[in-house]
C-alpha cells in the first residue's frame, strides 16, 4: 500500500445499544476510529421517490489492513454518512477495500 494515496480523513463509527429512559433499547453510533483513506467515487444516480429527490451513490474507501472493520459500522466522510456494503481485505497490498453507499436521511 502506498501511504501517499491515503490523503482523506474518515471516521468509522460502530453501533452500540443504548437503553432509553423507558427501558427500551435503541441503536446509536459511537466513534470507533479516525484514519486516513483513499476515496474513489464509483457511481451515482438521482431518483425521485414519494415526491422526494434522492441522491444515491457509491464510494470505495481503501484503508490500512490493521483496522478491525465489520459490515454493521458506518463511515463518515466530508459530512456524509455511508453504509458499508462490502469489505475486501487485500493481504498482498496490506489494505482493506470498503465499498459503501450514502445514507439518505
Amino acid at each position: 500500500m502506498r501511504a501517499g494515496l491515503l490523503n482523506e480523513m474518515i471516521k468509522i463509527q460502530k453501533p452500540v445499544e443504548v437503553e432509553t429512559k423507558y427501558s427500551g433499547k435503541v441503536t446509536e453510533y459511537q466513534d470507533y476510529i479516525m484514519t486516513k483513506a483513499s476515496v474513489e467515487h464509483l457511481s451515482g444516480r438521482r431518483t425521485v421517490s414519494a415526491g422526494e429527490i434522492i441522491n444515491d451513490y457509491s464510494v470505495r474507501f481503501k484503508i490500512r489492513i490493521y483496522h478491525k472493520i465489520s459490515p454493521d459500522m458506518i463511515i463518515i466522510h466530508s459530512g456524509m454518512k455511508y453504509r458499508i456494503q462490502d469489505i475486501n481485505p487485500e493481504r498482498s497490498k496490506q489494505s482493506i477495500t470498503i465499498t459503501a453507499e450514502v445514507i439518505n436521511e
